[in-house]
């Protein structure tokens, strides 16, 4: 596996205000994500699987512990940092594939490039050579009702790798699929880790274990396993 880290926790802990109790969400979690590799966490609901995830994403801050993400120990980051951190080099997929409803495919993909003050045209163009990179040419101006979820899920993913970001989280990415179209993203997931993208997602799939160089199991907060496949980096 790639010497170079892309993710590294040590001891990270968060908690979560519910009502009038605090809840520990994550209890000293330390994992190493070596870059260019796909990582799939594991375990039951409530384990702490998405809050790992947002906690890398920066959409979450760290209680206590380190957290480096790309070079940057994100909990010393400021708010534009992390945000500016997201929009360039960090994709998110979600289950729900939140797509705006209203916007054609292509429109929804090139959002974060516009973000970013990329020209519409320059923008455009990047958004459709990343549909086609995950199957959508020829669906660029269908809007998100007018094609199918695993459709939609790949115009959630052609949105987190736009623009060539370096990190891919995907939470629970098949969850809402049927099996044959969660197969397909998957294998659209498992090609960006062998292009040199790291992914790191979230999976009660045990079928989607077959694609991850290491695999981090979670119960009630805490870091209890991690596999790592002695043919690390191979695609099945």
């Amino acid at each position: 596996m790639a010497a170079e880290a892309a993710v590294t926790a040590h001891d990270v802990s968060k908690s979560f205000i519910m009502g009038r109790q605090k809840v520990a969400a994550l209890k000293g979690v330390s994992l190493r994500v070596p870059t260019g590799t796909m990582t799939a966490l594991i375990g039951p609901s409530g384990s702490g699987k998405s809050t790992l995830l947002h906690l890398i994403a920066g959409l979450e801050s760290v209680d206590s512990g380190e957290l480096e993400v790309l070079g940057r120990p994100v909990q010393t980051c400021g708010q534009a940092e992390l945000a500016a951190l997201r929009l360039r080099e960090i994709g998110f997929v979600y289950q729900d594939f939140s797509l705006i409803s209203d916007l054609t495919l292509v429109e929804n993909v090139r959002l974060p490039l516009e973000g970013m003050g990329v020209v519409r045209k320059q923008a455009h163009e990047a958004a459709c050579e990343a549909m086609a990179r995950v199957g959508l040419t020829g669906l660029e101006n269908r809007f998100p009702a007018e094609v199918s979820g695993g459709q939609q899920q790949r115009t959630s993913i052609a949105r987190a790798i736009v623009g060539k970001r370096k990190l891919v989280l995907a939470d629970e990415p098949t969850g809402s699929l049927d099996s044959k179209t969660g197969v397909e993203i998957m294998e659209i997931l498992g090609g960006l880790r062998d292009d040199g993208v790291t992914v790191v997602l979230s999976t009660h799939n045990p079928a989607n274990l077959s694609y991850a160089d290491q695999t981090a199991e979670l119960a009630d907060g805490s870091l209890v396993g991690i596999n790592v496949r002695p043919d690390a980096g191979e695609r099945p």
